[in-house]
């Protein structure tokens, strides 16, 4: 009887309950957020799971609730681990006797987020363990390894993961997972060690590298390491979840002579044993997602044990310098990498086009979106105006019929570009559209400078009760938890008033000419104007 599949994103969860972990916060964003609401599952409320306002208050609870000594777990996505690494930059020097893993989610090929970023060289500058699953076996059993090198070495522990890895539907039967021992968090008080000063800073990074010297002595002989294939002159090394899709390409007949060392263990690297596996080789070829990084490291660690050997890879153009890795891609290279192979036949998966879903028929923007177009129009048409948005649902206002934004970057970041654009003294007038989910996560700052400067600026914030292109998840502003129990949700119109907001008017959108008469009274205004349309999200 063929087993049911489940995704790599429910393993990494069982894998997390095995590990006993007792806390998991996070913010949602794709591909982590599919652990969470796994966990949320199986776990069934008898483990603290929370949804943080964004992903340095996630890091800075789970952080203190692993110095009581409870098993704590972060997720976050790529460009989340940027938000936290500021903390992530200290609690490497005091961590304490809880296990504290970050799940950090990248996305090759960015297939739901702004950019494609790498985070493992950052992981590497904050000198910690760095993990990430080769196969759908290592998703369960890489939790509880980082969790006991967390406690082992007192030290913060990454897993890194991909959409692929997350996405992957795998064939398994998984049993009920363990459900941790409750226990009561104790913190016992160690000023000397819990408080990072400038008088200890240097003692503590030399006690960080101590502990990395021990660290990769442990990896050395990781079962997340390994060698397979025949003897040969040529070899692989697969970094993460790329070995699991040449082993996809080596399921082919004509699967290339190579010898494969497959690396679960990033950063620091085993040396030893990626020096011993190239001694016997005339060539190697890297396979990563997405930077040439364990390339340009294997390359110094080559120069440094004398050998000359030659280090291809992405760096080197045998592979593509961008995008997500497909199995047409590695036999490419292989064939041009491989003196006498040629690839098999295989069907192209290629990226696709990236979505382009319009607004929901009943989504409570589009009547915004239709009443700024008209307030443009009778304003001086749309060219006299710059609209300024951000991640969230409101990107798909960007499509026809609406075709609204000028500018999108970063999560939180449409205020302060307007707010930029005004200081320049543009001749357009600004509307800047923020998400209700993005205003708590990092816009209220920039709101409060705006306010301020005493920017002329009209802020429209588009909240639905929900982060809603992410899969609907709450936030402070929500009426209910991460589990559906009902909570107070946080005033945005009075937040907006307390940040020295001039005009704040708060619009139910489906009200006929509610959105048309604040976007008026907000353009007559003379300074900074927010217009809150608040209507929940249908889906």
């Amino acid at each position: 009887m063929t087993p049911p599949t489940v995704p790599g994103s429910q393993l990494l969860a069982f894998g997390a309950m095995e590990a006993g972990v007792q806390f998991v916060t996070g913010y949602p964003g794709s591909p982590s957020t599919a652990i969470v609401e796994a966990l949320l599952v199986l776990a069934d409320e008898k483990i603290r799971i929370e949804w943080a306002i964004n992903e340095k208050s996630a890091f800075d609870a789970a952080f203190g609730a692993s110095l009581a000594g409870i098993r704590s777990l972060v997720c976050l996505k790529s460009v989340g681990l940027n938000v936290a690494l500021d903390s992530l930059m200290v609690s490497n020097l005091a961590a304490g006797e809880g296990g504290f893993v970050l799940l950090v989610g990248d996305d090759p090929g960015g297939w739901g987020s702004q950019n494609e970023q790498d985070s493992r060289p950052l992981v590497a500058a904050a000198e910690v363990p760095l993990l990430e699953p080769t196969c759908p076996a290592d998703a369960i059993r890489v939790m509880p390894q980082a969790f006991e090198l967390s406690e082992e070495h007192h030290v913060p522990v990454v897993v890194r993961i991909t959409r692929a890895l997350s996405a992957e539907q795998v064939p398994t039967t998984l049993g009920a997972p363990a459900v941790p021992v409750a226990r009561g968090g104790i913190f016992r008080r160690q000023p000397e060690r819990f408080n990072v000063l400038p008088i200890h800073v240097v003692e503590f990074h030399h006690r960080l590298h101590a502990t990395l010297t021990r660290v990769r002595d442990t990896f050395e002989a990781s079962t997340l390491n390994g060698e397979k294939g025949p003897p040969s002159r040529w070899g692989v090394i697969a970094a993460g979840y790329t070995y699991h899709k040449l082993e996809q390409l080596l399921t082919l007949s004509s699967a290339p002579p190579v010898r494969m060392l497959h690396l679960g263990t990033l950063h620091p690297l085993p040396e030893k044993r990626i020096t011993d596996f190239a001694r016997s080789l005339d060539a190697m070829l890297v396979l990563e997602e997405t930077a040439p990084y364990i390339e340009s490291q294997v390359q110094a660690l080559m120069q440094r044990a004398g050998l000359n050997l030659p280090i291809h890879g992405r760096g080197s153009g045998h592979l593509p310098t961008a995008g997500e890795l497909f199995p047409e891609q590695i036999a490419q290279a292989l064939a041009t990498w491989l003196p006498g192979w040629s690839p098999p036949e295989i069907p192209e998966s290629g990226r696709g086009m990236p979505s382009r879903r319009p607004l929901c028929d009943d989504c409570p923007y589009i009547p915004v979106a239709e009443a700024l177009l008209s307030t443009m129009e009778t304003h001086g048409g749309r060219d006299a105006f710059v609209i300024t948005g951000e991640t969230g649902c409101m990107v798909r206002a960007q499509l026809p019929p609406w075709n609204l934004l000028d500018l999108k970057y970063g999560m939180g970041s449409s205020i302060g570009l307007a707010a930029g654009l005004g200081r320049a003294g543009i001749s357009q007038r600004i509307v800047a559209l923020s998400g209700d989910s993005a205003l708590l996560h990092s816009g209220l700052g920039e709101l409060i400078d705006a306010a301020q400067a005493d920017i002329d600026l009209v802020v429209v914030v588009l909240a639905n009760g929900t982060t809603a292109l992410s899969g609907g998840q709450p936030h402070p502003s929500s009426a209910h938890d991460a589990y559906g129990r009902p909570r107070k949700a946080v005033d945005l119109a009075e937040l907006a008033r307390a940040a020295g907001v001039g005009m704040v008017r708060a619009i139910d959108p489906a009200e006929p000419g509610a959105a048309q008469a604040a976007l008026e009274e907000a353009l007559a205004y003379q300074g900074l104007a927010v217009v809150i349309a608040d209507g929940p999200c249908p889906h």
